[in-house]
């Protein structure tokens, strides 16, 4: 199976960012976009996530260890066949949210929302 490196990406410039916190251990089966560890700069403390969905095989820091932009975080094994389906699937699923969503405004231009406004407000002129 193939495995992908985790780097930290852009933290805005931060230099010697510290781990304080690794979210995940060998073994551990990750999402895309979970939490892998936590770095903490003068600024702000902040959470990296994984770019890619898989079994990390490899942590490359520890807690205490300062990064910067571009370090190696994890090594993660995916399942090219999986994450290729479930990105296609993902893709499709927002292909027809897309479409669903175009279809709206279109339907809600056809029916004027002015006119049931207008009818309570005809009604109170009528009760004075």
């Amino acid at each position: 199976m193939p495995t992908q490196k985790v780097t930290v990406p852009d933290i805005g410039g931060a230099e010697g960012a510290e781990v304080i916190e690794v979210l995940v251990a060998v073994g551990d089966k990750v999402a895309l976009d979970q939490g892998l560890i936590v770095l903490e700069s003068d600024k702000a403390s902040m959470e990296i996530p994984s770019t890619v969905a898989g079994t990390v095989v490899e942590l490359l820091v520890a807690e205490g260890e300062q990064l910067a932009e571009g370090a190696p975080v994890a090594v993660i094994e995916t399942d090219a066949g999986d994450a290729g389906d479930e990105e296609e699937s993902a893709a499709k699923d927002t292909e027809a949210e897309s479409e669903a969503d175009a279809a709206a405004p279109q339907q809600a231009a056809a029916e004027p929302d002015s006119e049931p406004a207008a009818e309570p407000q005809q009604e109170a002129d009528t009760a004075d």
